[in-house]
């Protein structure tokens, strides 16, 4: 006897064997506690079928689309179905969500439309009709959405630190109009980094009020299509907080963004303080390894006073002090924003942007607008 029958005999013995002593369940089996319908797929097919299904899934369907033709391609082929219908994403009324069909020897067919995913369970019936429908339904793939910029607010509540999602513009920024020559390349480098995934590290930014941080780091988020989590600066004690640590594990591969980050960059021999550990944690730290969390961070505070620790190569991404325009480039901008005055010496570009507003306050007491969250 060879091996291969020796394997076939082993494979109908335990078929057998396992057809004797597995039970039928009891159909209350079937509403079992999930979270994306009253139905167990699993379970039904069990309480339907009494054996184990193959499973086959395909994600990202045009539910809707889908069921309707499926139902016009298979009627004759369907024996039963059930189905339940809730209230969808903030619906007026409710709509179908999962359905269960039922066709051939024992093919299931479930469309989840609130998770866009239709899944196959069979065990019987020929892989060839499973396949000829799954081709079908691929053609209801949804496209792609396109990226809108979106950012994260953490917020404190009475449950802890959660976030708040809402859009962002993108701004109309060009870099070669907005800032000096010397950033083109500082910036491509932030670009191709930031865009790569699972990956981690820390982009530093740094200089005067008016010249360019905030704007840059709205350009950099609209930009690359990752999640953004913002830490205002009236949180910045959170770095420290444990409730950080769980928001940012259910957010993995993101860009953490710490604006005025002035008392968490700061070297910890000028103070004792400083909470710039827990930042070295998350950029490059053990933490990092599990969350491929990038940060950026953005002051004003001059770059002798941040912790050393943080500009050590393999952790800094990237570290760029934003300057007033030079004199060349100051005229030109304002030249294209329709501006006739003429500098002779450089300019921030919130003075270059809004020259025709009238000055209330003196420079010195002047305050720094970032995000405005």
């Amino acid at each position: 006897m060879g091996l291969k029958a020796i394997n076939l005999n082993h494979l109908q013995a335990r078929t057998a064997e396992l057809e004797k002593t597995t039970a039928k369940m009891n159909l209350e089996g079937v509403f079992a506690e999930r979270t994306h319908s009253y139905l167990n797929e699993f379970n039904l097919f069990l309480a339907h079928f009494n054996s184990i299904p193959n499973f086959i899934h395909e994600i990202n369907i045009d539910c809707k689309r889908a069921n309707k033709w499926f139902v016009d391609y298979f009627q004759g082929d369907i024996k039963d179905f059930y189905f339940d219908k809730i209230y969808l994403r903030s619906k007026k009324t409710a709509e179908y969500d999962d359905i269960f069909y039922f066709l051939y020897d024992d093919l299931i067919v479930d469309f989840d439309t609130n998770n866009s995913v239709v899944r196959f369970l069979f065990r019987k019936t020929d892989i060839s009709l499973v396949e000829a429908v799954i081709d079908g339904i691929k053609k209801f793939k949804e496209r792609k959405a396109k990226h809108k910029p979106e950012m994260s607010l953490l917020v404190n509540t009475k449950h802890g630190i959660e976030t708040k999602s809402f859009l962002i513009s993108k701004p109309k920024l060009s870099i070669d109009d907005n800032y000096n020559d010397d950033f083109k390349e500082i910036h491509q480098t932030i670009i191709k980094r930031l865009s790569k995934k699972n990956d981690k590290g820390l982009v530093l930014l740094h200089g005067r009020p008016g010249t360019g941080k905030t704007s840059y780091v709205r350009h950099l988020i609209s930009s690359i299509n990752k999640d953004v989590i913002f830490l205002p600066p009236n949180m910045a004690g959170a770095i420290t907080n444990p409730d950080l640590i769980s928001v940012l594990i259910d957010n993995p591969n993101s860009i953490f963004v710490i604006e005025d980050a002035e008392n968490i960059v700061v070297d910890r021999e000028q103070d004792g303080h400083s909470p710039v550990t827990a930042l070295l944690n998350i950029s490059d730290g053990l933490l990092s390894d599990c969350l491929n969390i990038q940060v950026i961070c953005s002051f004003n505070t001059d770059i002798s006073k941040v912790d050393s620790a943080l500009m050590r190569k393999g952790r800094l991404i990237a570290k760029y002090e934003f300057k007033e325009l030079t004199i060349d480039k100051a005229q030109k901008l304002s030249k294209k924003l329709g501006f006739g005055a003429s500098f002779n010496t450089p300019m921030t570009l919130t003075a270059i942007y809004n020259q025709d507003e009238k000055d209330f306050q003196q420079e010195k007491n002047r305050t720094r607008i970032g995000f405005g969250v």
